[in-house]
């Protein structure tokens, strides 16, 4: 079987043209846009005060919480399913191709887009404004991407409805950990045993937006959530590619 290398261009096109183009586009909207408004009517030096440098700030939490999420879930979800929905797999896989090798790639080129296409976005985002660390957002992005892409393998490999699945998932999670989180100290968090066991299960989002913001702040991270997140997403990655062995994928 071969290793599908030739398909890498194809892979990395999609990713940036198809998955990527959209929140680049909102990006451009929500947080340039009003960077160059604000260069324009501001007056001369607006930018080193206190109260420009506090605007030029949300705009950048704004901007990040807006692409990582949506970015990573637009290059993570719908590969497997979408090859197996509208039956691309029959031409794919027609010739000797290594199909757990096709999806590993897929999975890594869509990673390696999203993360430079979020260093250039810190990058162009500090050239207008104030210098913000290239290197920690794409920390960030790595992050972000091996939790959301490990997951989005997952359900991909295991139903054609990966994209409200994971949508799904991911808000029940933000909801339930983040009551937990409020609610330090209380049993269960203050939640029913049955939902904090459901919270404890569910991608630990909260555990990934503390570690961003500790690479933010330039603080060291706490390797306990590190490790769990990691983990987390590297072991939905492998049972992903397990069930992409071994289920068929005409189903």
């Amino acid at each position: 079987m071969k290793i599908p290398f030739g398909y890498a261009r194809y892979q990395l096109r999609d990713s940036v043209m198809q998955r990527l183009s959209l929140p680049l586009v909102l990006i451009a909207f929500f947080s340039a846009f009003p960077v160059y408004m604000m260069n324009k009517t501001s007056p001369a030096g607006f930018m080193g005060t206190p109260q420009g440098i506090n605007f030029v700030k949300q705009l950048y939490a704004q901007s990040v919480t807006l692409f990582l999420p949506m970015g990573a879930f637009l290059c993570a979800v719908g590969v497997p399913s979408a090859d197996r929905q509208h039956g691309y797999f029959r031409f794919l896989f027609s010739k000797p191709v290594n199909l757990l090798a096709y999806y590993g790639q897929a999975y890594l080129v869509a990673g390696i887009a999203f993360v430079a296409m979020f260093g250039l976005i810190t990058w162009g985002f500090g050239a207008m404004t104030l210098h913000f660390s290239v290197h920690r957002g794409m920390e960030a992005a790595a992050l972000t991407y091996v939790l959301i892409g490990g997951i989005g393998l997952l359900l991909g490999a295991l139903t054609r409805f990966d994209g409200i699945t994971f949508i799904a998932a991911y808000v029940a999670a933000l909801l339930l950990q983040g009551l937990k989180a409020a609610a330090n100290g209380l049993p269960n968090g203050g939640l029913p045993a049955s939902l904090s066991a459901l919270a404890a299960a569910l991608p630990p989002v909260v555990k990934l937006d503390l570690l961003r913001n500790q690479l933010y702040a330039a603080q060291p991270l706490d390797s306990s959530q590190l490790w769990f997140v990691l983990g987390y997403g590297a072991g939905a990655w492998v049972l992903g590619m397990v069930l992409l062995r071994f289920r068929p994928l005409a189903r």
